[in-house]
This record gives structure tokens, C-alpha cells and sequence, in this order.
């Protein structure tokens, strides 16, 4: 029998610019991911969605047991670019391979938008 983990590495965020306000920084809770409970497992699901939004979401991981500030590493990144029309409004998941203890979503410069959810899964 399979046993599937669903995380959410970042919850429903909203952000409406009124144009005088900057982009800013979003940062969620670091999550438990595959090589965590599962050892060896490096096969973890991103899954995400957007509605207008603009800024960047990037995904960064650890191999610390205990992670501080300077143990996070980029794994991957999305842009989403309102005006351009970029991933604005995405569905969709993408496949990450990697033996990380945790697991974490940002969203940087984000400008616009709602960034209805980012979960992991394995």
C-alpha cells in the first residue's frame, strides 16, 4: 500500500497593490520533505496556483537536520508576471528530485496578486 504526504509550504497569500506600496518579500514555514521521514527519497511533487499574480516563487531546500538562515539553497524558481501575462494565473506541478531534509516556498518581489496555495507532496 502507498502512503502519500501532502505539506503546504506556503498558505493563501493576497497581496493588492494600490500603487504606492513596494514589493515585498513573502517567506513559509519550513516543511518536513521526502528524505525527512523516508531516508533515501528524493521525489517530491511542487504543486501551485496563482491568480494575477506578479513576483517570483522559488523554492528552496536544506540537508541540515536543524536548519538556520544560512542552510537554505534555491532548488527552483517560477516567475509570474501579471502584466506579461507570465504564470500569472497557474495551475500546475513540476517534479523536484533531491534528498532534502526541508522544504520551503518564497515569493519574492511580490507585487500583485493571489497566491492561492504552494504544497509539496511524496
Amino acid at each position: 500500500m502507498s502512503q502519500s504526504t501532502i505539506l503546504q509550504l506556503l498558505p493563501q497569500t493576497v497581496y493588492n497593490n494600490d500603487g504606492t506600496s513596494q514589493p515585498y518579500d513573502v517567506t513559509g514555514n519550513a516543511q518536513p520533505a521526502a528524505a525527512y521521514y523516508l531516508g533515501n527519497q528524493d521525489l517530491q511533487t511542487l504543486s501551485y496556483k496563482f491568480t494575477e499574480v506578479t513576483g517570483n516563487l522559488v523554492i528552496e531546500g536544506t540537508l541540515a537536520s536543524t536548519p538556520v538562515d544560512n542552510d537554505w539553497f534555491q532548488v527552483t524558481s517560477i516567475s509570474a508576471n501579471n502584466q506579461a501575462n507570465v504564470n500569472s494565473n497557474a495551475s500546475a506541478y513540476q517534479n523536484i528530485t533531491g534528498n532534502f531534509t526541508y522544504m520551503r516556498a518564497k515569493i519574492i518581489d511580490f507585487n500583485n496578486g493571489t497566491v492561492q496555495f504552494v504544497k509539496i507532496s511524496y
